[in-house]
């Protein structure tokens, strides 16, 4: 099995762990994942996301000298994997037509960039997952959700499903602060999304990937959708 695939198996491994409880047997699938993921390049994404991952087992086991230390080690590791994805590989375009080849070719360098503009919303989707996971860890968790909240819908849309408990715990927050408008308009585009959610995991990712080589954007869209939003309270 290459390397990419074994990190994608003990990854997976690691959230059904982490999903029904188990945290000692994720923490250490996740902790395979990343001694798999050294063989990646520095600023790899997916080694952002097993810094995420073991983050979230130390803020769950109630370490929170660990998780602290853990998510600032995970979030500078996605911001290094910004220069990953200025450089990753292009998926191929679908080629409909002679007109579309030849504009292409005329503007290859504009799609080009607005792809990676695009890819990079992407990544901090996966940004989002350790901002939101440390939130209850930091001085102004609020502020820290409502930037997961954002990075979030700016990288998948207004209704990718994590956002909802997101905006829960924002509502709650300015409940308690006593702003019952920023509550309430929380609690809307939570309850939003609820009536209508898209969600991105394990499943996303199976389904964009069939028939499909391994490349730079599943690598990135690995890194992402396996990387569990998960809140705690302060």
């Amino acid at each position: 099995m290459a390397v990419d695939q074994r990190w994608e198996a003990r990854t997976l491994e690691g959230l059904a762990a982490f999903q029904a409880g188990r945290i000692d047997a994720a923490y250490a699938a996740w902790r395979s994942a990343a001694a798999i993921a050294r063989a990646f390049e520095t600023d790899d994404p997916r080694r952002a996301a097993s810094r995420t991952h073991l983050a979230l087992c130390h803020a769950a086991g109630g370490d929170a000298r660990k998780a602290r230390r853990a998510f600032r080690r995970a979030l500078r590791a996605w911001g290094a994997a910004e220069a990953w994805v200025s450089r990753m590989a292009l998926p191929q375009r679908a080629r409909s037509s002679g007109f579309h080849l030849r504009l292409e070719a005329k503007h290859r360098r504009s799609y080009d960039a607005l792809a990676r503009v695009e890819f990079a919303k992407l990544l901090g989707a996966g940004r989002a997952a350790a901002l939101a996971g440390r939130a209850h860890l930091g001085r102004d968790p609020a502020a820290a959700l409502e930037e997961a909240q954002e990075l979030r819908a700016t990288g998948l849309g207004r209704r990718d499903a994590d956002q909802a408990p997101i905006c829960r715990a924002l509502a709650a927050l300015r409940a308690a602060a006593g702003d019952d408008t920023a509550a309430l308009e929380a609690r809307q585009r939570a309850e939003a999304i609820e009536r209508d959610p898209v969600s991105f995991g394990p499943d996303r990712l199976a389904g964009a990937s069939q028939g499909e080589t391994m490349r730079d954007l599943r690598r990135l869209e690995a890194a992402v959708y396996l990387t569990p939003v998960v809140l705690r309270r302060r």
